[in-house]
């Protein structure tokens, strides 16, 4: 299990949204913040898998997450 904050999933969520066009929920900004954490550790080669489980489309009424 890797931990991650709420802070760090809004963080790539945003960042994922930003800079390559991925409109994703918390949960694959938590993918995405568990990768990156993880990303030094993978040998060097290697193909990293994430899941984006859903669109952003729910999360733009939260407040913060994404400005419109």
């Amino acid at each position: 299990m890797i931990q991650i904050t709420k802070d760090e999933a809004f963080d790539f969520a945003i960042r994922a949204a930003k800079t390559e066009g991925l409109f994703g929920g918390v949960s694959s900004g938590a993918t995405l913040a568990a990768i990156s954490k993880k990303l030094g550790e993978v040998p060097k080669g290697s193909t990293v898998l994430g899941f984006n489980y859903d669109t952003g489309e729910r999360y733009l009424s939260v407040e913060g997450l994404y400005e419109v």
